[in-house]
């Protein structure tokens, strides 16, 4: 067998990857990444905080917690006490929305007793505030070309123009220009169930300057290049790049020691809530918030030994390499730099 010193890059980083894979213990539930045992324990946290901003009257707390809830994990159980919290803020449009997306979703037979308790309250509550939400139908005379109608600076898509739209209860402000028209300013109020129809009436007007939107460039950075130097001897990084390798290699494996027994203690957490309910109170709730903790510390052992491992295992990657490249052209400077766009963001990088 060939000494370590004389180990390429490749068989280094495979032997940290076959590390890691015989390191790491298989997860409790298989078809459940370590992503989203970690973004369930977060919204049960944001959760629990929406349910006592509730229970406290401090209802639009309510609604960001359990938005962030959502949009970590999604559950029934969730929406429904967003619903509710739409509705004790009067923003009864939303409310339905949220009830109807429960009562339109298909539970599987292995879903928790709490989600199908959920969709059973969603279809009455809905019944109950359907009848509850006001209609405003707005139109404009006399006919003009590219009208743009706002409700309280909203913009009313065009294909609602004459036809009765649900609407919060309270006052709205109206307004509506076309090409060299526009309308005074109204206002509406509306009750709970109240129907009611405005006309917009517009008259001529100058002029308004076109607005030109701002353009944001899309995609990664292009970085420059590497120049040409002067020709140099070779660096002596190999060893050291080898060594870190080996660091990294066992960063990698703590790390993934420890992510398993997270990912462990995270699925007790998870079975211990479901018998729990989202309203979950009392001793039980603590011995959630306990496994959950436990599986946090686990877990940010596991982070840290896999970030370590792969700094590591990357700055001898990159050592190793530099150190054999000809010494008439010196290397392109390694980076690593994140960029964001409309479709989405990333890294981009060379070594």
């Amino acid at each position: 067998m060939r000494p370590p010193m004389k180990l390429g890059a490749r068989s280094l980083l495979a032997a940290g990857l076959l590390a890691c894979a015989t390191l790491v213990p298989t997860p409790v539930r298989a078809e459940e990444p370590a992503a989203s045992a970690e973004a369930k324990a977060g919204a049960r946290a944001a959760a629990e905080n929406g349910t006592n901003a509730f229970k406290e009257s401090r209802y639009a707390e309510a609604v960001d917690m359990f938005l962030r809830a959502e949009s970590l994990f999604h559950a029934p159980t969730h929406v429904l006490m967003l619903a509710r919290s739409y509705v004790a803020l009067g923003k009864l449009v939303l409310a339905k929305e949220a009830y109807l997306s429960i009562v339109r979703e298909e539970l599987g037979p292995k879903a928790p007793p709490a989600f199908k308790r959920a969709k059973v309250d969603a279809e009455k509550e809905l019944a109950d505030l359907s009848p509850r939400i006001p209609s405003l139908q707005v139109s404009t005379t006399p006919e003009a070309k590219n009208v743009v109608v706002t409700v309280d600076d909203k913009l009313l898509p065009a294909a609602l123009l004459g036809i009765p739209s649900p609407i919060d209860p309270g006052t709205h402000v109206l307004r509506a220009t076309a090409e060299g028209l526009a309308a005074p300013e109204k206002s509406v109020t509306l009750k709970e169930g109240e129907k009611t129809a405005v006309v917009l009436e517009l008259a001529p007007v100058a002029n308004a300057g076109p607005i030109t939107p701002v353009r944001t460039p899309v995609g990664p950075p292009v970085p420059d290049v590497g120049r040409e130097q002067s020709a140099g001897k070779t660096s002596p990084g190999r060893i050291a790049g080898v060594v870190l390798m080996g660091l990294g290699v066992a960063g990698l494996g703590v790390g993934g020691v420890f992510g398993g027994l997270s990912l462990a203690k995270r699925a007790e957490a998870d079975e211990a809530f479901d018998a729990c309910g989202v309203n979950c109170w009392g001793p039980p709730a603590d011995e959630v918030r306990a496994l959950d903790e436990d599986a946090n510390k686990k877990g940010t052992i596991g982070v840290i030994g896999l970030a370590a491992g792969g700094a590591l295992t990357v700055t001898g990657v990159v050592l190793f390499v530099v150190s054999k490249r000809s010494p008439g052209k010196a290397p392109a400077k390694a980076f690593v730099t994140p960029w964001i766009g409309p479709q989405g963001g990333g890294l981009a990088g060379r070594f």
